[in-house]
């Protein structure tokens, strides 16, 4: 029953949203745009809140408390530049909101309550089926601009459309949590010709969307998976994946007329020039100065000489909080990747997951907020939430096993069956 409620809640926070953003810019109604993510995002809240009474919930971890700690000094800055009368190109009131809805009380639930293995199934199907449907429609949509131009924004389209950096990061994150179950879960023949599916017509909107966040969010994963994992089988097919990955996006930048692959390399000439597209350094070198300047509490939420964030969740929490609020963030995400690399080398059928959340922590240090950080704090939460259902068993098993081999002894047998009950066909 709670199955739906969890399939609802990720197939909308990750892709979905942006599969309605579409249809509304398409139809002509992309004005609505606010008016129609303010029900979707209470629909979020509420299925999370159904799913989250059906569960069996946990006791708090030094994750909900530090998260707490977090939300704590970023709420008072908040509260702070309102009663000073600092201004924010986002009112009090809606900064609130966002913050509560896309960060703090996702988080909460789900970080809190022990998943079963069906759970784990509904989160990547939603996220899976919510990325296919998404670049289904953006291929017949922009199918017109594909192979003629070289970034798809408003100016090259001439119409109203999606950022290209949501056609780049979503299509990202389908293929990233696509390739990586692939790599470590059996796959029917059925299952296999919907995951080609799936990564071919996803390929479209990351290059029409040509974000070189969106490039190092999908090959930083496997690095990692490459540098943890001491497999020598796995290291093989990694490097193979990686390199064939490579050479893929270099030919097929090349045919469509992208220019992910020129964006990409001229980064550095982009910067030392001072050209538009290496703005966000600017933004993060300001964000620096002001946390330079008020290191303890931080400064304020507005940019100087910017009217929006910095694109980068370390550098705003520096400039906003000081060292204050980046601590705890610092501490909390320490904590996550080290449970994403654990997973990665004791649950390997469950890699995706690790992958959802160094994509989305990535796609934070090019885009997006603090205070609509829905992506991170959704996936941060899933990996803290898995580390505490019974996998972390299997997990403290084979630590134990190194540690001392009469003690782990014991979990062997408890390690086979979970080893059978785990792996999705």
């Amino acid at each position: 029953m709670g199955r739906k409620y969890i399939f609802t809640a990720a197939f909308l926070n990750f892709i979905g949203y942006y599969v309605c953003l579409m249809l509304l810019f398409y139809i002509g109604l992309g004005t609505l745009s606010l008016s129609v993510s303010i029900p979707l995002r209470l629909l979020i809240l509420s299925c999370l809140t159904v799913f989250f009474l059906q569960n069996t919930r946990l006791k708090p971890k030094s994750e909900t408390y530090i998260f707490l700690f977090f939300s704590l000094i970023y709420l008072i800055r908040i509260f702070s530049d309102a009663l000073k009368g600092l201004p924010y190109y986002l009112g009090t009131s809606r900064l609130l909101l966002y913050y509560l809805s896309f960060d703090m009380i996702p988080f909460l639930l789900l970080s809190n309550i022990k998943f079963k293995t069906t759970d784990y199934n509904a989160i990547r199907k939603g996220i899976l089926f919510s990325g296919f449907l998404f670049a289904v429609l953006a291929v017949v949509f922009f199918r017109n601009y594909i192979g003629t131009v070289g970034r798809l924004t408003s100016e090259t389209a001439d119409i109203d459309m999606l950022s290209p950096l949501a056609l780049s990061y979503c299509s990202s994150l389908t293929i990233g949590v696509a390739i990586s179950y692939w790599m470590e879960n059996p796959l029917s023949l059925r299952q296999k010709f919907y995951f080609l599916l799936l990564t071919a017509v996803s390929v479209t909107p990351f290059f029409l969307g040509s974000s070189r966040g969106s490039l190092i969010a999908l090959i930083l994963p496997f690095i990692f998976i490459l540098i943890i994992k001491k497999n020598l089988f796995t290291n093989l097919r990694t490097i193979l994946i990686l390199v064939l990955g490579l050479v893929g996006i270099i030919y097929i930048s090349e045919e469509l007329g992208s220019s992910l692959i020129e964006r990409f390399t001229s980064t550095g000439s982009d910067i030392a020039e001072g050209n538009e597209s290496a703005v966000r350094t600017i933004m993060w070198q300001n964000a620096f100065n002001q946390f330079v300047n008020n290191p303890i509490m931080g400064d304020r939420l507005k940019l100087d000489g910017f009217d929006i964030y910095p694109h980068n969740i370390l550098f705003e929490t520096l400039q906003c909080t000081g060292f204050l609020g980046f601590i705890p963030l610092s501490i909390l995400l320490v904590i996550i990747f080290i449970k994403s690399f654990n997973i990665f080398k004791y649950t390997p059928q469950y890699s995706w997951i690790s992958v959802l959340f160094i994509q989305c922590f990535t796609q934070n240090m090019f885009s997006g907020s603090i205070f609509s950080a829905s992506w991170l704090m959704m996936s941060m939460a899933i990996v803290a939430a898995f580390a505490r259902s019974e996998n972390e068993i299997f997990s403290t098993a084979l630590l134990s096993k190194k540690q001392n081999k009469n003690v782990a002894g014991k979990y062997i047998v408890r390690r086979k069956s979970l080893s059978r009950k785990l792996i999705i066909i």
